[in-house]
């Protein structure tokens, strides 16, 4: 889950990746599923962060997980005491979760 800043992800996650990515062809996200969930308090939710993350994830190679993509706009409107209230997007972040499970259960990459 990630936050959108000035229209991209934070530079400290994009380290983070650029970092994880390397040695090249050896990546330790290389073929492993991953889901991109962003935030803002914006009513775009984040989409411009979420793509530029996808792109990250997808240049490693990481494996992005299809279907709608999961931002949840207005965010400060949806969390009380640290905690997502609104239930519709807590129902469709964790369908997307439930996709994500149900991906790497495909992979085997759990029992």
């Amino acid at each position: 889950m990630t936050p959108e800043y000035n229209h991209g992800i934070p530079g400290v996650l994009k380290n983070a990746l650029d970092w994880a990515s390397r040695p090249f062809g050896k990546s330790v996200l290389t073929n492993k599923p991953t889901l991109a969930i962003t935030i803002s308090p914006a009513f775009t939710g984040g989409v411009r962060a979420q793509a530029q993350l996808n792109e990250t994830l997808l240049s490693i190679p990481a494996l992005v997980l299809g279907g709608p993509q999961v931002v949840i706009a207005n965010i400060g409107s949806k969390i009380r005491d640290g905690v997502l209230v609104d239930q519709d997007s807590l129902s469709f972040a964790l369908a997307a979760l439930q996709r994500m499970v149900g991906r790497v259960s495909s992979l085997r990459l759990i029992a």
